[in-house]
């Protein structure tokens, strides 16, 4: 096996510490229940796929800021791309999960609710990542900007 560079481990430890990273370990696991608690009703046809694509985009992304990785490799801007997948996941685990909760107590079988509750959930928590991700990078942008003269210039 190979061996784990030093602090790879507490640096991973201490990311999901974090705000974020406890969001994105959240996120994670109610998507988690979430399909333990779709696969209940085979029959009734709720979307598996979705809670199934955001756990790997998560862990993706996960391994991606706990080795600090978005630091070192700027061909993509990393936190754009967990935006985008925070926002994504949102709109389509709330519409997907709320879906198949009114289709589940409308055939009356409110016992196979837990994996729609456990999506909305989660599409509650990855709307409030976005918001995370949203606020750091107009934190990042405003403290990038030098202000600016006022149109003004001296001339000397």
């Amino acid at each position: 096996m190979m061996a784990e560079p030093e602090g790879t481990v507490d640096m991973s430890i201490n990311y999901l510490k974090t705000r974020k990273g406890m969001t994105m370990a959240g996120e994670i696991v109610l998507c988690l229940f979430s399909i333990i608690g779709k696969t209940v009703p085979v029959n009734v046809g709720c979307y598996i796929i979705v809670p199934l694509a955001e756990i790997v985009l998560g862990i993706f992304m996960l391994i991606i800021f706990t080795r600090g990785l978005e630091k070192t490799s700027f061909e993509v801007h990393w936190l754009f791309c967990d935006l985008l997948r925070a926002v994504t996941g949102s709109v389509i685990l709330l519409i997907t999960s709320a879906n198949c909760f009114i289709h589940l107590i409308a055939i009356s079988v409110a016992s196979l609710l837990t994996g729609e509750v456990f999506g909305l959930c989660a599409g509650c928590l990855f709307g409030y990542d976005a918001f995370l991700v949203y606020s750091l990078i107009k934190s990042k942008n405003m403290s990038t900007t030098e202000e600016e003269p006022s149109g003004q210039e001296e001339l000397s």
